[in-house]
């Protein structure tokens, strides 16, 4: 139960500080995209680079200040599931839907995050390929995990409810 009780340390304070940054971060960037003059500040997503004078670098900001969103999202339901475990609700509807809605906002991460690195490398004209693993081939993994062990708690529930009928 200590682990538990670290883990939702952790998520609290990283959704406390992202919560706290999110606006910021929207205000820097609405700053960015409306203004005429080009911002001496360089702004890197990702390890790259962002050219804040092409419209692709634009749009790459934008998917990137959505990618924010939708991973503070999953992090507010991955809050919730917590609290279900806390509260030693597990093998129910709702924890298996979290860990679904969890998978799906992840994935949807990880596909938002392979579009803006790709505008964001066509913007600077330094397109290249690397072999081996990357942040969207984890993070992709990561999403499905959560989409796997969603099945997984519904047929836990399953079996939970086979069992409680048996004498």
């Amino acid at each position: 139960m200590r682990k538990l009780i670290f883990l939702k340390t952790i998520v609290d304070y990283v959704w406390i500080m992202s919560i706290i940054a999110f606006p910021l971060v929207i205000v820097f960037i609405s700053i960015v995209l409306f203004s005429n003059e080009p911002i001496d500040i360089p702004i890197n997503i990702s390890g790259i680079d962002i050219d804040t004078t092409t419209v692709l670098g634009k749009i790459g900001i934008v998917l990137s200040l959505i990618n924010f969103g939708i991973i503070l999202y999953a992090m507010y339901n991955f809050k919730s599931l917590l609290n279900n475990f806390r509260k030693k609700i597990i093998f129910e509807v709702d924890c298996s839907q979290l860990l679904n809605k969890i998978g799906n906002l992840i994935i949807l991460y990880a596909s938002l995050y392979l579009i803006s690195d790709l505008l964001v490398a066509f913007s600077k004209r330094t397109i290249s390929v690397n072999l081996g693993f990357g942040q969207f081939l984890f993070i992709m993994a990561l999403g499905l995990f959560f989409k796997v062990l969603s099945e997984v708690f519904k047929i836990a529930k399953n079996i939970k409810e086979v069992n409680e009928l048996t004498i």
